[in-house]
């Protein structure tokens, strides 16, 4: 039987050129008309992409030469198409076409049961639904009558232009709608609970991805971080900000070289977060209030599996409780790819993942276990966040190669089938219909 990718995003399309080269079937399904996820129907039309094109491309398929260090919505959509049809990958994906409910069955099997289309059974399920589309809205604390959006909602600048506009959060999202609205709106406030560490897109002209601080040691880390903050943001009493209760990694960092530039010119103030609104206006934690006719909530996604039974959607906020990034240690044949929110581009880490999948899979078909089990019984612990560097990643891959996987599991087989897991419960039972 074959495995099923859900999602033609850049994960699920690595996933499937991963199965396709190591000669695995499988089906491809997405629930859209067409490829590239979130970058097809989840961001505005004159987006940027944070990261440069060295981490965005996948090593494989190098991006052109004349595509500039950061790409527009438009080039990423060109690029992944183009990928897809480089490896031949999009005859294989089946579109519009909605999974609604995940069974695990007898013999490790699983039963798909798809919107439109007789229920199908498969070995296993690889997700690559993304965690960029379960809109997590902040809460205006009263009854505010003007328009209140979510940033994924937003398409582009017509929405901002020549109103008071107020927008919520402080990641990227935040700092792109503000500066959009500095350019066109009648007023640009930002509210936030705590001010982000702000790192720009390059410096001295170089790309923070192009450069090597990758592979500093990790002690120097933390102190190339605070001279790179010092030198191209400064002090953030200097922009009026409170300094970040955090530290710059313990929440995803904000890149913009334009925040701080309309910060100085006064095209964009910073409000403290919201007690409570009435009609329009809009009560702040510092007792001052303002009038707007748009908020946008750029407060980031519910981490959404709504085709998954509640047993097998083990998260805690926005943290997916398996080993390995990617498994969990009593199902064989369910794998998560790209739930994690990562520091760099995607290109690159879902190539290398995508081969982590293979490797797992073919760990499960030669030991008849769950590769999470075999992960959880080398030392591996239980993911207990969602924010990674890429290095972290790239590191713990170099550290589990398949023969080193497979090494571990004969060498301990008895002790492995001995200490063998119980199945997790079926839940061949009437599926819930969720609307997502």
């Amino acid at each position: 039987m074959s495995y099923l990718i859900i999602g033609a995003g850049p994960c699920g399309l690595a996933a499937a050129k991963g199965l396709k080269d190591a000669s695995i079937s499988y089906e491809h399904v997405e629930a859209d008309s067409n490829l590239g996820g979130n970058w097809l129907h989840g961001v505005y039309s004159s987006v940027y992409t944070d990261a440069c094109k060295d981490v965005m491309q996948y090593p494989e398929f190098p991006m052109p030469k004349q595509y500039p260090d950061f790409l527009s919505r438009k080039q990423m959509l060109v690029y992944l198409n183009n990928y897809a049809d480089h490896f031949d990958l999009r005859k294989s994906i089946k579109f519009n076409t909605k999974v609604i409910w995940i069974a695990a069955i007898e013999n490790n099997q699983w039963k798909v049961i798809f919107e439109d289309e007789p229920f199908k059974i498969y070995s296993g399920v690889i997700i690559c639904n993304g965690h960029h589309w379960d809109m997590k809205f902040a809460d205006l604390h009263g009854n505010f009558t003007g328009e209140y959006i979510h940033s994924k909602e937003y398409k582009d600048p017509s929405q901002l232009r020549n109103k008071r506009v107020l927008i919520v959060g402080a990641g990227n999202s935040a700092a792109d709608i503000s500066c959009e609205a500095a350019r066109v709106s009648a007023c640009s406030v930002l509210s936030m609970n705590d001010s982000p560490w702000i790192f720009p897109k390059s410096f001295m002209g170089i790309p923070l991805g192009r450069m090597k601080l990758k592979n500093a040691p990790s002690f120097l880390q933390p102190l190339f971080v605070k001279l790179l903050i010092k030198f191209s943001f400064g002090n953030h009493a200097l922009y009026n900000l409170p300094k970040p209760r955090h530290k710059p990694f313990e929440k995803h960092p904000t890149v913009s070289e334009e925040l701080p530039n309309y910060l100085k010119h006064g095209r964009i103030k910073v409000k403290p977060g919201i007690t409570r609104t009435e009609n329009n206006r809009v009560w702040f934690k510092d007792d001052t209030h303002l009038d707007f006719d748009l908020v946008v909530s750029a407060t980031g996604f519910h981490l959404s599996f709504p085709f998954l039974p509640d047993l097998l959607v083990r998260k805690q906020g926005q943290n997916l409780r398996c080993f390995g990034y990617c498994v969990y240690p009593d199902y064989k044949g369910l794998f998560f790819l790209g739930w994690q929110q990562v520091r760099g581009g995607i290109g690159s880490l879902a190539s290398a993942f995508s081969k982590v999948i293979v490797d797992l899979i073919k760990l499960e078909e030669s030991t008849s276990l769950p590769s999470g089990f075999i992960l959880q019984s080398m030392g591996n612990k239980m993911s207990k966040t969602h924010l990674y560097g890429s290095k972290d990643i790239y590191n713990w891959i170099s550290k589990h190669t398949y023969s080193r996987l497979i090494k571990k599991a004969k060498r301990n087989k008895g002790v492995l089938h001995l200490n063998k897991p119980t199945p997790g419960p079926y839940v061949e039972r009437a599926y819930e219909i969720r609307v997502y």
